[in-house]
Order: structure tokens, then sequence, then C-alpha cells
């Protein structure tokens, strides 16, 4: 048992720390973030807008400007660092890197290549806040 045990300490030892940092959005979701990648972890009852949110309110803190975007790069699924939650990922890039869109495909769904604006993301919060709590 105890060379088990100290087995284990010396596998956990040698493993690589992720180096993701983690902070709780002002809607209450969790983003763990590296660099310019995004990760939101949905709870019951998420929205798409929630999902930006999440991700433009944590960009906003780290410093992002309001023109930078928010692109999804993996729709929501399992998450890929804990398997038994769902996620969904996102990057952050310039606003001169990504090419204008129609203001119509926000209608289609949530998928990898949707974009959104720091600054939309962060009235997304304030829509979803007024809606919660009224005026």
């Amino acid at each position: 048992m105890r060379l088990l045990s100290t087995a284990l300490l010396l596998a956990a030892l040698a493993t690589p720390a992720l180096s993701a940092e983690a902070r709780l959005a002002q809607n209450g979701l969790r983003v763990e973030f590296q660099g310019t990648q995004f990760e939101v972890f949905t709870k019951a009852g998420w929205s798409r807008a929630a999902l930006f949110c999440a991700a433009g309110d944590v960009a906003r803190k780290r410093g992002a400007k309001a023109s930078d975007v928010l692109v999804v790069t993996r729709g929501v699924g399992t998450s890929p660092s804990n398997p038994h939650r769902r996620s969904a990922a996102f990057k952050l890039v310039d606003r001169s890197e990504v090419a204008d869109r129609s203001v119509f495909t926000f209608l289609s769904g949530f998928k990898p290549g949707d974009r959104q604006s720091v600054a939309s993301s962060v009235f997304a919060c304030e829509q979803e806040n007024f809606l919660r709590n009224g005026i």
C-alpha cells in the first residue's frame, strides 16, 4: 500500500501542471484562459449570450480592447480539460484579423467561426442582468 501511495505521489509530481488560469465571470460562468484562448463552462439553462458574456467579461478584465473579437473555436460539447463538464472554446483576436460578416449570422446558432466583439459581449452581460433583475 505504501509503495502504491509513493508511486501515485511521484506520478502526480511528474505530471506537468496546467498553466491555464481560471476566473468567474460576472454571470457566474467559470472561464479558464491561457493566452488568447478561453474555455467557458456551461451551466443549466446556458444561452449563446451567456457564453459570449462570460468570455467578453474575462477578456475585458484581462485588458482586451472593446474592438477585439471573440471567435468560437469549439462549440458546446465535452470539455477537453474536464470530461465531466460541458464547455465552449473561444479565441481572442484583433479586429483587423477577421473579415466583416453579415449581421444576421448570429441567428444560425452557436458553432465554430461565430464571432462577436468584446464590446458586444459585455453588452450581452448588461442585457442578461436587466432581464434577470429588471430595472
